[in-house]
């Protein structure tokens, strides 16, 4: 076997080279004695050409000319050519600052065969002080490639922030300034806002804070509205009147500039994760039924939109993947998802899986059926009307929220001149939280006070209704006067007048007994209570006896359930009779879930789009949250007739 020597490997390896570049160019290089260009400069030449260089120039001034080569081959990823110029070199007595440049070049190397940790080692056994100004700017650059291979954001961004303005090729600015952006946008939105409420004077009296400050801004702006369209060009413009002077102006990230569309997603493999055993095990059934049966609409939907078998074999359809999250945990099912080359998730559904489940897929668009963790969301940079969410802008929440419910009930009942409602709720942990979240609508929307009363128990709701409409309060009054003049008289008990309207969340036994007792409680010469409640009383009545009941009663729920003779709940009833309102509405959130994957973008980037779906008219607020806009309806004569907001028809 014949074994080359270091000197034999570069005297071969510059042969080939020289070849490769004489038979690429029509013109020789200059003459051998112009002057090598710096190293860990901008090259404006290839590796053959820096390896000719040194051919031509005696073997006591090519050290010089072989560095660069180096260089050069390591930009081209011509990692193993640069191996063999590395040992080369390494066999040679260098002057110490020559060495020490090959240091770096080593170090470089290493980081371009993925050998992060020898790179590292490398790089810090260099000694700083020996660096020439480029030399010290490409071990900072390299240091900062390091810690983004590490995934350590805050020090890859401090150390961009300390370099990038100390380049000086237009190339090399534009670069790393599109890294640096990438880079703080993956900070966390506290520790980009964190400057918000400082005082101006105390923090922005050096330029250096006021260029941190101006990146953080910036990085803010792309990290909450990268994938809202018209917001982002709209902040942007607001920044640059705010940083006028900012240097970054001349170098604006790329991402900042061609701001392209975005293309709605379009993916291979779905993974759904619901639980399918356990406790919620008929949640995640129903849940399912619906995402099933939206599939298989939209593949007959593709078969009957083109006759053209071809077409229909290359349209997008793509496959499901169904966890049970009971059966395993996030962990597990995650840890599958690239041998499934998942790409899209729907799901989780429980909250405290949602948590731990998010940070694990960082890079993957989900759909999450639950609303987000509280630690997912950062009120302290609220900055718009609505809550900035701190989660990923490809992370999205969609749930059926009995809050959010209520708050558009608030929006409902205001709409019809009532300015004094209450709340009527059951005593439970679920009562109260709806009952809060109109008080606080109510109380944020017109600053004024309402009441909220709870019951107990059904067989105590007479005299329930009798403390909440004060006609106790009026028959102790009567009977006190009956007793102080012992005489009879003609008296009839009075309701309080001072509320217009009442709103009831209760389940429909509940309901059922609720009304009839208002309806005798109010005096017979006072104006009867409008009457609202909420979708937990609306079910489905097969004898239509309750209905009639509950006549002049006005509620909100789907659209889905309101239209009883929709196409697709008619399906239903007819393949599977007998649903509860309950199944039938996790139904609609499977079902719109799915039809959901290829809106989302455009509800994310165009302002005022919903997407028409069962469970509401369905829009896309700034913490990435699905809301739901739900349809009134009120019974009349046991019939259900729709009813539309003074709101929406003005």
């Amino acid at each position: 076997m014949n074994v080359l020597t270091s000197a034999q490997r570069f005297s071969y390896l510059l042969m080939i080279l020289t070849m490769t570049f004489l038979t690429a160019c029509s013109t020789s290089p200059s003459s051998p004695k112009d002057s090598p260009p710096e190293l860990f400069s901008e090259l404006a030449n290839s590796s053959a050409y820096y390896l000719q260089k040194d051919q031509l120039t005696p073997d006591s001034n090519n050290v010089d000319w072989q560095l660069l080569a180096v260089q050069a081959l390591i930009e081209e990823g011509k990692v193993v050519l640069a191996d063999s110029i590395i040992d080369h070199l390494q066999s040679k007595t260098l002057l110490s600052q020559n060495k020490t440049s090959l240091d770096l070049l080593i170090a470089q190397n290493l980081f371009s065969k993925n050998q992060f940790d020898e790179s590292q080692k490398a790089l810090s056994a260099i000694d700083p002080g020996q660096l020439s100004q480029l030399a010290s700017i490409t071990s900072l650059s390299l240091q900062a490639d390091l810690y983004i291979k590490r995934e350590n954001h805050l020090a890859a961004s401090n150390l961009l922030l300390a370099f990038t303005p100390l380049l000086q090729s237009d190339k090399r600015k534009q670069k790393y300034n599109d890294i640096l952006l990438t880079q703080l946008s993956l900070l966390p939105a506290k520790t980009l806002n964190q400057y918000e409420k400082v005082d101006a004077g105390k923090i922005y009296s050096v330029e250096n804070d006021l260029f941190k400050k101006g990146w953080y801004a910036l990085a803010s702006i792309y990290q909450r509205y990268q994938l809202r369209i018209n917001l982002l060009k709209q902040a942007i413009s607001d920044w640059k009147k705010s940083y006028p002077q900012h240097p970054v102006l001349l170098f604006m990230p790329t991402k900042l500039i061609n701001i392209q569309e975005i293309e709605p997603f379009q993916p291979e493999n779905i993974a759904v994760l619901l639980p399918m055993s356990g406790r919620f095990q008929a949640q995640g059934k129903s849940i399912q039924l619906g995402i099933l049966d939206a599939f298989y609409r939209q593949q007959q939907l593709n078969k009957s939109t083109s006759n053209d078998a071809l077409t229909i074999n290359e349209m997008h359809s793509p496959t499901l993947h169904f966890y049970d999250s009971h059966a395993q945990t996030v962990e597990e099912i995650t840890a599958q998802f690239a041998q499934n080359k998942i790409d899209f998730v729907i799901g989780p559904l429980l909250k405290n899986e949602i948590e731990t489940f998010l940070p694990l897929v960082e890079k993957m668009p989900v759909l999450a059926l639950n609303g987000f963790p509280e630690s997912s969301l950062d009120s302290t940079i609220n900055s718009t009307p609505e809550t900035v969410t701190a989660v990923k802008p490809w992370h999205y929440s969609f749930s059926l929220s009995p809050e959010h419910e209520a708050k558009q009930a608030v929006q409902f009942i205001s709409a019809n001149k009532h300015q004094n409602p209450l709340i009527i709720a059951p005593d439970s942990e679920y009562g109260k939280r709806v009952a809060a979240a109109f008080k606080n609508e109510w109380q944020t929307r017109y600053n004024r006070e309402i009441e909220q009363h709870f019951f107990t128990s059904k067989s105590k709701l007479d005299s329930f209704i009798e403390r909440v409409l004060h006609t106790n309060q009026s028959q102790t009054r009567i009977n006190q006067i009956e007793n102080l003049t012992l005489l009879p008289l003609e008296t009839a008990v009075r309701s309080r007048t001072d509320i217009d309207a009442i709103y009831l969340v209760s389940k429909r036994d509940e309901l059922i007994l609720l009304k009839p007792f208002i309806d005798v409680t109010v005096s017979p010469f006072a104006d009867k209570i409008p009457l609202y409640a909420s979708s937990r009383s609306h079910q489905f009545d097969r004898g239509g006896l309750q209905n009639k009941e509950l006549s002049n009663f006005t509620f909100s729920d789907m659209p889905f359930l309101i239209d009883q003779q929709g196409e697709i709940i008619t399906t239903l009833d007819n393949v599977l009779p007998r649903q509860s309102y309950a199944a039938l509405r996790l139904f609609a959130l499977g079902f719109d879930s799915y039809q959901l994957i290829g809106q989302l973008m455009q509800l994310q980037t165009s302002e005022g789009y919903y997407y028409p779906g069962l469970v509401g008219q369905l829009s896309l607020n700034l913490s990435n949250t699905v809301q739901p806009t739900l349809s009134w309806a009120t019974y009349y004569q046991g019939e259900l007739i729709e009813v539309t907001s003074p709101t929406t028809s003005e």
